[in-house]
């Protein structure tokens, strides 16, 4: 069993050329309808104090906007470290496999923390999805 991580995207607002993981910079963080899955993960990809450790076990990343609504799936390749420790994930989002998740909830703790992590078990399988389904916690089925 692993984990997943989740990131909670907050509202849209700009920041000044911040650098990305993966190289290049963006303009954006936050959520704003309309984003394409690209645009999405690197709005929510970085910066985060997180434990590096548990992080990094990590092979999927959820995102949702600040309804808890699933925006984006991505297959995680690795973290790099800021020098004021903040984490950014490397990775891509994923086509295809993870689509029966978008535009579903996935309901997390009342926790401020926009970083939460679920066990894989605890969240339907994409195959299960159904076109009605609406939450994604198997505890909600």
């Amino acid at each position: 069993m692993s984990e997943i991580v989740t990131m909670k995207l907050g509202p849209r607002k700009p920041v000044r050329h911040e650098p990305l993981p993966e190289g290049g910079y963006r303009e954006f963080i936050g959520w704003k309808e309309g984003m394409s899955p690209v645009d999405v993960w690197h709005a929510g990809n970085s910066w985060w104090k997180i434990e590096p450790g548990r992080a990094v076990r990590c092979d999927l990343a959820i995102i949702l906007n600040p309804y808890n609504v699933v925006v984006c799936v991505a297959r995680i390749r690795g973290l790099i470290k800021r020098k004021d420790m903040r984490m950014g994930f490397i990775g891509e989002p994923i086509d295809g496999t993870y689509d029966a998740w978008l535009g579903k909830i996935l309901d997390r703790n009342n926790s401020k923390n926009p970083i939460a992590y679920f066990d894989e078990m605890d969240i339907l399988a994409p195959s299960k999805v159904k076109p009605d389904t609406k939450f994604l916690n198997l505890d909600r089925q």
